[in-house]
């Protein structure tokens, strides 16, 4: 083997270095960019969820809470933001069952959708709001499944 083809082969290797090096490197700056790319996603869902919640009246978690004890104007605003927590709940569903958001992440957004239909408030809205919305089939399933299960009825009722 000449000098020729030693320098040569050491060109080559050190071009395989470099293409695996920028590799590496590019796999990490995607890993960096897609987990910023999830916590902004997470972040944008967790700020509708505060806006909506804190349009709801002060005593919307009471058991005794009536829409028909209170003004029509507090009425038509806390169901227009129910509206908009159901709409809400029905894409985090949609978004687990096409595989977008984790597990984790689902369990968590689950069990907080479970305490809010635990609440007569959240049952009275979905009982006045589900025929005027269109949801995804499969998630209207789900939520007439949680309001039949019997530990949901029992802690909205007490």
């Amino acid at each position: 083997m000449e000098i020729a083809d030693w320098i040569q082969s050491i060109g080559i290797f050190l071009a395989i270095i470099g293409l695996i090096i920028t590799i590496v490197n590019n796999r990490k700056q995607l890993k960096i960019y897609n987990e910023q790319l999830k916590l902004n996603f997470f972040a944008d869902y967790t700020k509708r969820y505060q806006e909506i919640i804190l349009n709801f009246p002060e005593n919307i978690n009471r058991k005794d809470f009536n829409y028909q004890n209170i003004p029509d104007e507090i009425k038509n605003k806390t169901l227009r933001y129910m509206r908009a927590y159901f709409d809400l709940c029905s894409e985090e569903y949609d978004l687990y069952r096409e595989g977008y958001i984790s597990e984790k992440v689902w369990r968590n957004w689950e069990e907080g959708i479970e305490f809010a239909f635990s609440k007569k408030a959240f049952i009275d809205a979905w009982e006045l709001l589900k025929f005027d919305a269109i949801y995804y089939p499969e998630f209207t399933s789900w939520i007439t499944e949680m309001l039949n299960d019997d530990a949901i009825k029992k802690n909205a009722s007490c």
